[in-house]
């Protein structure tokens, strides 16, 4: 997850202009969303180049490139400041121009690298070929100093304008440019280029000392002012800066992919009348079909809206096309039907293969989005590294460690978000084998269409196997002083850039210390792998829970070898100063392994014992309402206890099942509050600037979902429909029932998320790198307003509504980041609420042999074999909590037994109803051929139905 990014790419500053409160009251009033300010926060549909919904403010001429020119209404976007390395600046729109001050120029002298540590610069350009261009600008410097300018592409290795060149003296001048105390230049020239650039930038550098820049461009505290700013096209108008038509959201806010027949079904009505209000439902024909009254419930403060709530769920009649009126307001069209989630749970899961390190990601596995232009070569392969002397750390050495996901849009991995992640796949399907009703084919072998489809394994436990061997290549090797503890986290020694290939990347790799936390996540997945893999790969689960068990030693042996907080130079930080969350879950997961005391004595000691929270206090969480998240993980360990029960007394899993009702009852009575049904409400927020702040956390919509799966395991242990509802309702705002009107699942609703924060989904920046493809959730609403970009749009943080906190750009990282940690339970949820496999599944091969030849001979055969649907051979836990270990051990030996016979009885009366269909075809054959003798040399034949 790339936290408080510096690279010369995506950090960007824009613009600030203020969103006044009566900018904001437009919305509920107008319910429109017209306003300057408001276009700002609903710039959700910004497409192939830096274009901003600001046309409403700013009317470009005719032949006009640039977004902006003049900076007199406040706006600055697309321009933006850009720091790389050491780079440092702040910025202001003030009367009328944009004002920077360098705080620190950055360059060889101050540890960074050169001039372009600090840019001023504008994307989104094409420059033809032949074409005459007019440019001109203002710059003032209260410090004297130099700079340069240019025009060229986005890898700072082609140029085709620079350093004020007149059309014919280009190559004959790459100085700087110098400029006066307190001096304005006014600059105004023309220039034609040989060469055309689809995707180029107008840049100023503004750093400091390097191998190109002696002495550097200006001191810090210089204040260096931009104002009328124009690249104009002479020759064409076709190429000139577009803004995004404006967008209205409905007045009725629903699930834009739909509601179930049997289930809750709610929407969110903008309106300010204090009466409740008749609503109306029809279907795609236009004709009505369900009428009811609005509950009024006034100012919903998360959104700033004036709300009612619209309930229909006693409606139960499958279709599609419905939409609700009420009033002049009418929702969005959306379906009433079963089957809503099957597609999103396996576009969810193929996100880990798009995401896989270290391996070609081939087209015929990619499931949504232009397959062919979102396949890539593998990245870091091989992932050799060596271990950065840090945090006291003392060992040098080097560690293959190929392989895994890439966590998020860059291409770090890292060990303690990569658990979570692997921990709730795994889970995902420990839940299918454990709990009654749940249908194992949904993840059978070829249900994801992976590269393993077809060797007899479940295919989600092929994913999660990806990042199981990679966090396992994490470890410490034997005979350094902490053998056995796992590495924190590898990437990239500087962050990478937007629209770089993964094969592309040739920054240094490094690899952090190992932690406490990263080596009790290791453990837990580990020890939960070796229930999930011991029926299929004896060896590989033998493995598992060897290197689980040496690594819970390890972290016992080291219990406070911690990440720090704030380190997030080239990936993210995930630091974490507590591990008594992470013992507790890696002991409940040994303990479910192996059954030895030793872990059952540790987890019992532990405070967590048998919890599950809903409110975070660890990481980088504070106050935060949630169960569970990469730094806080308590809740996973009494999860796994509550999924495979064995080993623990009725008493204690009683205790299990009521601390799931107490915490999915406080999540229902949350959503009860809020104007749109959403399990989360403003929590202690941390600005960029280490202010406090009351909003919405980073990846607010992942709190949200991992909340839905805490009901919806209430639901599994209890059978009580309100916490299914609660489940349901909590999904309905990630789908479009929220006051932005915006599906944060790519691909999935009317009106969806478009750009994730992604080096190689970068369509947005480079239409020669792919869109996003469907199924990814973004993090969303944010109130720290970390990124730039997002800053850019003029808010303050704190100031807005927490749910307004968005915007669907790929630099808005802070907001439109997406993650392996928020796709994995929007998988788990999608499947969750998915009932019937609509893929065909193989059967599953249970293979309990060592001899890794007689394996390979059987995963051969088994590749061979026709698809069928596969058998349910395993036997699911009983659900009901009254009944002890030992009685659902000996129900499960019996199970087992009775199916055996039941089994083998099929098979026995099947070959012998083949044989007596056999006898009677025959029989029929010798009667016809009778029949065809007789009547031999007549002209009229029998019928061959007669057969």
């Amino acid at each position: 997850m790339c936290k408080f990014e510096k690279n010369e790419v995506n950090i960007m500053f824009a613009t600030i202009f203020t969103v006044s409160q009566e900018g904001l009251g437009l919305m509920k009033k107008n319910k429109s969303i017209t306003s300057a300010a408001i276009a700002g926060i609903m710039a959700l549909s910004i497409c192939a180049s830096y274009a901003g919904p600001w046309e409403n403010i700013n009317v470009v001429n005719a032949g006009e490139q640039l977004g902006q020119t003049d900076f007199d209404d406040g706006v600055g976007l697309p321009w933006h400041i850009c720091e790389s390395e050491t780079g440092k600046m702040e910025f202001e729109l003030k009367d009328g121009k944009y004002q920077i001050t360098i705080v620190n120029p950055g360059g060889a002298s101050n540890g960074g690298e050169d001039r372009w540590d600090c840019q001023f610069r504008h994307r989104g350009l094409k420059i033809e070929a032949g074409h005459q261009y007019e440019i001109s600008y203002e710059i003032t410097a209260s410090n004297a100093g130099q700079y340069y300018t240019k025009i060229g592409n986005l890898d700072g290795d082609v140029e085709l304008w620079h350093s004020n060149t007149n059309d014919g003296d280009f190559g004959a001048n790459w100085g700087m440019i110098q400029i006066g105390a307190g001096e304005t230049k006014r600059v105004k020239m023309n220039f034609t280029t040989s060469q055309s650039l689809d995707v180029a930038e107008w840049a100023f550098h503004l750093g400091g000392d390097g191998q190109y820049t002696q002495g550097g461009c200006f001191p810090a505290g210089t204040v260096i002012t931009f104002d009328n700013m124009s690249l104009f096209d002479k020759t064409s108008n076709a190429n000139d800066y577009k803004h995004d038509d404006e967008w209205e959201r409905s007045e009725i806010l629903t699930n834009q992919l739909g509601y179930f027949p049997s289930g809750s079904k709610k929407a969110t009505l903008i309106s300010e009348s204090s009466k409740a209000i008749d609503f109306k439902l029809y279907n795609e024909d236009g004709d009505e079909v369900f009428e009811g009254k609005t509950s009024p419930m006034g100012e919903d403060s998360d959104s700033g809206d004036e709300v009612h709530i619209i309930d229909f769920s006693e409606f139960d009649e499958s279709g599609d096309g419905y939409y609700l009126v009420a009033g002049d307001a009418q929702s969005r069209e959306f379906s009433i039907k079963e089957n809503l989630y099957s597609n999103l749970l396996y576009d969810a899961l193929n996100y880990f293969y798009q995401n896989r390190s270290g391996e070609d990601i081939l087209s015929e596995f990619i499931s949504s989005g232009d397959a062919d232009s979102l396949a890539r070569a593998a990245g870091h392969k091989p992932d050799n590294c060596s271990t950065e002397l840090v945090w006291g750390y003392k060992d040098s050495y080097s560690l293959d460690v190929t392989g895994g996901w890439y966590d998020a849009g860059d291409h770090g991995k890292y060990v303690v978000n990569g658990g979570i992640s692997l921990w709730t796949m795994q889970n995902q399907y420990e839940r299918a084998i454990c709990t009654d009703g749940v249908n194992q084919d949904l993840y059978g072998d070829g249900a994801l269409n992976i590269p393993e489809s077809g060797n007899g394994i479940p295919d989600i436990l092929d994913e999660a196997r990806v990042e199981l061997e990679w966090m396992k290549s994490m470890m410490v090797p034997d005979n350094y002083e902490y053998a056995g503890m796992v590495h924190h986290k590898v990437h990239d020694e500087k962050w990478t850039g937007l629209a770089v290939a993964p094969a592309d990347d040739d920054k240094e790799r490094i690899i952090k210390p190992p932690t406490t936390t990263a080596t009790l996540n290791f453990a837990a997945c580990a020890a939960q792998g070796y229930r999930l893999w011991k029926d299929f790969d004896k060896s590989f689960a033998e493995e598992c829970l060897e290197a689980a068990e040496k690594a819970y030693e390890a972290a016992k042996k080291n219990p406070d070898m911690f990440a720090p907080l704030d380190e997030a130079i080239g990936g993210g930080a995930y630091g974490d100063d507590n591990a008594d969350d992470e013992f507790y879950w890696a002991a409940a997961e040994l303990y479910l392994a192996t059954g030895n005391k030793d872990y059952y004595e540790d987890l019992k000691d532990s405070d967590y014992c048998f919890t599950v929270g809903s409110e975070l206090n660890g990481g980088e969480a504070i106050d935060t309402i949630g169960a569970m998240d990469w730094g806080n993980v308590a809740a996973l360990g009494t999860i796994s206890i509550a999924t495979v029960k064995e080993g623990f007394s009725d008493e204690e899993l009683k205790e299990v099942t009521e601390s799931f009702e107490k915490t999915a009852e406080e999540f229902i009575g949350i959503e009860s509050e809020q104007g749109y049904g959403v399990p989360i409400k403003t929590s202690t927020v941390v600005t960029k600037s280490g202010d406090k702040i009351q909003g919405y956390p980073w990846g607010s919509n992942s709190f949200i979902v991992n909340s839905a799966i805490v009901m919806a395991y209430a639901y599994d242990l209890t059978g009580n429909e309100e916490y299914l509802y609660g489940a349901t309702e909590a999904m309905d705002y990630i789908m479009g029932r929220n006051p932005l009107d915006i599906s944060y699942v790519t691909g999935y609703g009317t009106h969806t998320s478009e750009n994730p924060h992604h080096r190689w989904w970068s369509n947005q920046v480079d239409d020669q790198f792919p869109s996003a493809p469907d199924g990814v959730l973004v993090g969303g609403p944010n109130s720290g307003l970390q990124d730039p970009w997002v800053k850019g749009l003029g808010w303050v943080p704190g100031e807005n509504p927490p749910q307004l906190c968005y915007v669907d750009h790929i630099e808005a990282w802070c907001t439109n980041e997406c993650t392996i940690n928020w796709n994995a339970p929007l998988a788990w949820m999608a499947g969750f609420l998915t009932t019937e496999s609509d893929r065909e599944v193989m059967d599953l091969k249970y293979d309990d042999s060592s001899d890794e030849n007689e394996k390979d001979d059987e995963k051969d055969k088994d590749k061979e074999e026709t698809k069928v649907t596969k058998k349910n051979t395993t036997t699911k836990k009983n659900n009901d909590t009254d009944k002890s270990s030992d009685e659902e051990k000996s129900n499960k030996t019996e199970s087992d037994d009775e199916k055996s016979f039941i089994d083998k009885a099929r098979d026995i009366f099947a070959w012998i109803g083949v044989g007596v269909v056999g006898l009677l075809a025959l029989i029929g054959m010798i009667s016809v051929l009778k029949s065809a003798i007789k009547s031999s040399g007549k002209k009229n034949k029998k019928d061959n139905s007669d057969k």
